[in-house]
């Protein structure tokens, strides 16, 4: 049994919009591993997910991070870093450094604070929870990260079930 034009017609859309997302994540994907290279840092783009450096940067502000060497780091400037345990909850910090220490071995130690915060940070900041410094900000760009983020199971299951009605409508 030869399948209809208007059944080709939607297999075709179908694997044309598969192409795209996949086009579209290859690209993604890219473009983050040149940036890695280029930026050497392991996570050169940062969405900003709460107000705590409001004015300066605000929620949903993609962030451009840099590597750079802590050694190099001062006070002002803004970085991006892995807060220590119990903080520690798989999302990056972006704050401030508001002062900054060299122990007698050499090793240094960052106090930070959000903008938009009353206090510093419970803790310090070894150079090894640094992650990089913030070279450039995107205004509110990541509010589509932010609001898909929530959403990614739901979209998962909608594509399910479109190819599911999809492959039930060739059938017949």
């Amino acid at each position: 049994m030869s399948k209809s034009s208007g059944e080709r017609k939607v297999v075709k859309e179908f694997l044309n919009y598969l192409l795209m997302l996949i086009l579209a994540f290859a690209a993604t994907q890219g473009i983050q591993l040149g940036a890695k290279y280029i930026l050497q840092v392991e996570t050169p783009f940062v969405v900003v997910a709460s107000g705590s450096m409001i004015p300066t940067l605000n929620v949903g502000d993609i962030l451009i991070v840099r590597g750079v060497n802590p050694e190099s780091l001062q006070v002002g400037d803004i970085i991006v870093f892995k807060p220590p345990s119990p903080y520690w909850r798989g999302m990056p910090w972006v704050h401030r450094i508001i002062d900054k220490k060299v122990r007698n071995d050499g090793l240094v130690f960052f106090r930070t604070k959000g903008d938009a915060n009353q206090a510093p940070d419970p803790f310090w900041i070894s150079a090894e929870n640094v992650i990089g410094k913030v070279l450039l900000r995107i205004p509110y760009i990541g509010l589509i990260s932010l609001t898909l983020k929530g959403w990614t199971i739901p979209v998962i299951a909608i594509i399910v079930i479109l190819a599911i009605v999809i492959a039930l409508a060739m059938k017949e």
